[in-house]
């Protein structure tokens, strides 16, 4: 079930084990239940959820025995496998997976964690592999399953794909919406027969047909050694090496060796071979799987999450790492012949490393590069690439001459930060767009926002700092991928404690404990003095995401294609217990379940972060319509796109042209506070504005607040009216700032007239996006 060959550690939290054999059990059994292959997939898995309560799995008692919690058998299947693995010796359970133990602090009061993992006692890589693999059939398109003239509403009202309904087989199989919990978090597509624009993207997603790269498969092959002697891959043995039986001797080797032991610890010699035994074992199944796919069209199956962010399942695809990208190719391209040396050398050039233009990467692999191509020591200088597999074939493919190889090699551009991007947008900030290059760049150069937000934080460091040794130090440790880490997730709501952690970590050898939470707070007051308007715009959606789940109701949010439906529910212990027959001892590992009652933090800290992710996943689905109409191959994941040499230059082009074409962002926000605010008001009522009433006006603050105040519910307490108050006041704030940053500081008789000037101001900011002048980089290498 867990214990796969390919994963990074082979070792994995009983409680997760215990799950996924307790949910795989009943599912099984739902299977058979339902008797039928063809029975859609919410109805299969309704049988068996798990009940809001999470007592389903309960056994009821009375009296005295209710007082024994302790011993009241939870998830009996799970529980009872895991005991009936143990007894067997098919696995051993240990309490501590990194040899350091770490005192934590919950609720006021410290505690030593307690951990329960499972390890593998027999050679994993006998174990079969439970993946989704590639397709050597055509799917079938995915329509509607409804009968007459009903239309579907959700996606398990779909048909199509790869064996996406139950089959009667242990193992799920395809479907298209990935979410676990498909009653609190799904896809409603019932909205104007969308369902067949996200039909035809899903199609040609999953169409696009795929070959292995043989040539390039068969030089990996006759060179396997060299690879190995380089470092690129591990040496084939590794991966039949079972870690439990070599520990031991390492540990001996370890002991006997007082150099090695002056460097190293045990723990950490065995991570490391632990590491590269799984590397070795994943590189061998991706080139067993190159050799049993090679000759042969494949199609690689695509799935949604609940916010219409397309994703892959498997192990060979382009989502995965360098080696498995390196060796898959388009398959069946009709090419236009617009492709030419020069698309081909920028892309090698950006498999070797990153350039600051488009031309940078050309000079350098026409000159530097190519002056060296006959070295013998041309394969060690390839090692250096920043993906050294994709580097190397790209080389192959240009030197074979094969122009249908070299035409069919897979290119992949990047949206450059698109959630400051999106952000960008929404706020019509077009200095924050020019350094995500959505702004096309004058002066020729690929910008980087996280490099500019280290040297502006830098700046502000020093001079907001008054503990200046502390700031300089700081300062010269600061790097782009720790600035990176802070400021992405901050958007997506990462916490002062959590930042604190983070610097802490990186910066351990430097800062106390103490100076790392001063430091954070500077970066946050940072945040909050850089970028006012992106925090205005982050409070006020969580806030609204906060309102709709303490009315307790679910937060929903539309594109064209469709309407995401979320809904978080507190998440409650269980305590599950079995018997160690080992060492003679009751283990006891915790569970969440869904409750009853829905989590209004969870919603307020998520709705920001979904409402930008489903915006990035409908630009991705408008690119692919757009790729369709041109006849050209896309292959797509979240916002990475994939094309052949003659079409990337069009798909920063269109790319754009999507982000415009989304129009004024004041009507995507009003219809977001429109649908969680007052539509359910609207429809209680009888009476009020209609859908789309907001499409063209600034929502006015009298409207805005009663429908608000409406909101809140009858004989609560003052502490919780308090709470509300504190909301509804921090929505009507940030609503006007929103409304000033994207119309304009001025105060208007009219909602129409303010709107006019957002209009007039969305115009300026859509220009700037499709000037002609200079490059496109919003997608680039």
């Amino acid at each position: 079930m867990f214990f796969y060959s390919v994963e990074s550690n082979s070792l994995i939290r009983v409680a997760s084990l215990v799950e996924q054999l307790e949910s795989s059990v009943r599912h099984q059994a739902s299977l058979f239940k339902s008797g039928r292959c063809n029975k859609p997939f919410s109805s299969a898995t309704n049988d068996f959820k798990v009940k809001k309560s999470g007592n389903d799995f309960k056994v009821k008692k009375s009296g005295k025995d209710r007082k024994s919690s302790k011993l009241v058998m939870m998830y009996p299947f799970g529980s009872g496998l895991v005991q009936f693995m143990e007894e067997r010796k098919l696995i051993s359970l240990v309490t501590d997976l990194s040899g350091t133990v770490r005192v934590e602090k919950k609720k006021g009061s410290y505690f030593l964690p307690s951990h329960l993992y499972a390890v593998c006692n027999f050679d994993i890589s006998l174990l079969p592999i439970k993946l989704n693999l590639p397709m050597v059939c055509k799917p079938r398109d995915w329509t509607s399953a409804c009968r007459g003239d009903q239309n579907p509403r959700y996606l398990s009202d779909l048909s199509g794909g790869y064996l996406s309904g139950p089959t009667g087989g242990l193992y799920d199989r395809y479907r298209l919406l990935s979410s676990g919990d498909i009653n609190h978090f799904y896809i409603d597509i019932g909205r104007e027969n969308n369902y067949e624009k996200l039909c035809v993207v899903m199609n040609k997603q999953q169409g696009q047909a795929f070959q292995i790269n043989s040539y390039w498969f068969q030089f990996l092959q006759d060179n396997e050694d060299s690879f190995v002697e380089s470092g690129l891959l591990m040496p084939r043995f590794l991966s039949s090496m079972n870690i439990k039986d070599v520990s031991n001797l390492l540990r001996e080797f370890h002991m006997k060796d007082e150099v090695i032991k002056k460097l190293c610890s045990f723990s950490e010699l065995l991570r490391t071979l632990s590491k590269n035994i799984q590397r070795s074992r994943y590189e061998n199944l991706i080139m067993k799987l190159a050799q049993a796919y090679d000759g042969y069209h494949f199609d690689l199956p695509a799935f949604l999450d609940f916010r219409g962010r397309i994703y892959r399942s498997g192990v060979l695809h382009f989502h995965e790492r360098d080696l498995a990208r390196s060796l898959i190719v388009f398959a069946d391209l009709k090419s236009q012949g617009t492709s030419d040396d020069k698309t081909n050398f920028e892309a090698a050039a950006f498999h070797y490393k990153s350039f600051d233009s488009v031309d940078d990467g050309l000079d350098w692999f026409s000159n530097d590069f190519f002056s060296q191509r006959g070295s013998p020591d041309v394969f060690m200088y390839a090692r250096e690439a920043k993906r050294p597999f994709q580097f190397h074939a790209h080389l192959m493919a240009l030197v074979s001459k094969n122009m249908k190889l070299i035409s069919s090699i897979p290119f992949t551009q990047d949206a450059s930060a698109s959630a400051f991007q999106i952000l960008s947008y929404f706020l019509l900030d077009a200095p924050l767009a020019s350094r995500t290059n959505l702004i096309p760049s004058l002066d020729g150069k690929i910008q980087d926002v996280y490099s500019y937000i280290l040297e502006d934080l830098k700046v502000f460091m020093i001079a907001e700092m008054e503990n200046k040794n502390l700031s300089t130090i700081v300062c010269n440790q600061l790097t782009r991928k720790l600035v990176k880490g802070i400021f992405m997730p901050m958007i997506y709501g990462k916490t002062l404690m959590s930042t604190a952690r983070d610097l802490k970590d990186h910066l351990s050898h430097f800062i106390t404990h103490k100076e790392s939470f001063e430091v954070a707070s500077v970066c946050f007051k940072f945040w909050r003095t850089q970028f006012p308007g992106m925090e205005c715009l982050i409070r006020l959606i969580r806030h609204i995401g906060w309102i709709a789940s303490a009315r307790d109701r679910p937060v929903f949010y539309r594109v064209p294609y469709f309407t995401t439906v979320q809904d978080y529910m507190i998440m409650v212990p269980i305590n599950i217990w079995f018997y160690d027959g080992l060492h003679k001892k009751r283990h006891r590992v915790t569970l969440r379940v869904s409750s009853s009652k829905r989590d209004r933090r969870k919603t307020d800290i998520s709705t920001f972060v979904n409402f930008i992710h489903q915006r990035d996943a409908h630009i991705a689905m408008k690119v692919v319509e757009r790729m369709l109409e041109k006849g050209a191959p896309i292959y797509t994941v979240h916002d990475n796109f994939i094309t052949t040499a003659e079409y990337t230059h069009d798909l920063p082009r269109i790319y754009i042209k999507v982000i415009c074409d989304m129009g004024p962002p004041l009507s995507i926000l009003n219809e977001f506070i429109y649908m969680n605010i007052i539509q359910p008001i609207v429809k209680v009522e009888s009476d009020g504005p209609h859908e789309g009433y907001f499409a063209d006006k600034v929502i006015s603050k009298e409207i805005l607040h009663y429908y608000l105040k409406a909101n809140v519910p009858e004989n609560i307490s003052k502490r919780m009216m308090a709470t509300w108050e504190e909301r509804i006041s921090g929505i009507l704030t940030s609503y006007e700032n929103y409304t000033r940053y994207v119309c304009g500081d001025f105060q208007s008789p009219t909602p129409m007239d303010c709107f006019r000037a957002h209009e007039e101001k969305w115009e300026k900011f859509q220009s700037k996006l499709l000037r002609e002048e200079g490059n496109y980089y919003c997608v680039h290498y």
